[in-house]
């Protein structure tokens, strides 16, 4: 599979994720980290979903999927077990031109969540392609020991410099 990466700017922004269960709810950490305002269609949520519903840190709709649901949204992700229902977002998705992954369904997507690795502002993505997840798994896994947490407050104390600098440039 080939790809072009890059990383999408969702702060503030409305996504969509069909399915509450504890693949759906890493999807869900993962768009809340991005800043991103997240609905999830369900009939059912774990119970940390659950929570975050209830502190008011995701919209949760208990229902089946519909693709009215996909108005107004920005980026779609299924994490259902329901392979019609998979495809079904896939479809009403791509026919409003709106990326969706569909977890462990390639052929559905129009974009993969790589692997990541955090720190702070840092980001490090990993993509095998597709072809081996275990893989991406094990670098990912080599890159959090190489990269702690220090990278999030030495970028920090960089982008203060950064910010100074350009400020006396304007000034």
């Amino acid at each position: 599979m080939k790809t072009y990466p890059l990383f999408a700017l969702i702060e503030d922004r409305p996504c969509l994720v069909v399915g509450g269960g504890a693949v759906g709810e890493r999807k869900v950490q993962d768009l809340l980290t991005a800043g991103a305002w997240v609905t999830v269609v369900s009939q059912a949520l774990t119970p940390r979903l659950m929570e975050l519903a209830a502190r008011g840190r995701l919209r949760f709709i208990q229902d089946d999927f519909s693709p009215h649901y996909l108005d107004g949204m920005t980026l779609v992700v299924g994490a259902t077990d329901d392979q019609r229902v998979n495809r079904e977002v896939s479809a009403a998705a791509q026919a409003r031109n709106l990326p969706v992954n569909i977890v462990d369904a390639p052929e559905l997507c129009t974009f993969i969540v790589p692997a990541q690795v955090r720190r702070g502002s840092l980001t490090i993505a990993v993509s095998p392609g597709g072809a081996s997840p275990a893989l991406a798994r094990q670098v990912r896994e080599d890159l959090e020991q190489h990269f702690g947490p220090e990278y999030g407050v030495y970028l920090r104390l960089l982008q203060g410099i950064r910010t100074r600098v350009l400020a006396r440039r304007r000034g």
